[in-house]
């Protein structure tokens, strides 16, 4: 599941609710990849430019892949501004034949 809005709008804390209520109640595995926690390791050498930008929404996107491959639910919660971005970490989804 692929959240995207400004920030401060209230993706983290609506995939905290979501990853809380699966594991407690159901007993699923749930990896929440959230932009200010990708931020300080994954993505740390990178900044806000749109090249940037692009290249944290593919990190991540890779990353969900690798996660949701593997049985887990993945929630992406980044601003991820720009609709070919977010396509295109769809696609790899899509080719991997994994759910986006």
């Amino acid at each position: 599941l692929w959240m995207t809005g400004y920030s401060g709008s209230g993706k983290s804390t609506i995939a905290r609710a979501l990853e809380e209520k699966l594991v407690l109640e159901y007993g699923l595995h749930v990896q929440n990849l959230d932009g200010d926690n990708v931020r300080t390791g994954l993505n740390r050498d990178l900044g806000f430019s749109p090249g940037d930008r692009a290249e944290s929404v593919r990190r991540v996107g890779e990353m969900a892949c690798l996660f949701t491959g593997g049985g887990v639910i993945t929630l992406v919660t980044l601003v991820s501004p720009y609709q070919a971005d977010r396509d295109a970490a769809r696609k790899r989804h899509e080719e991997q034949g994994l759910k986006f």
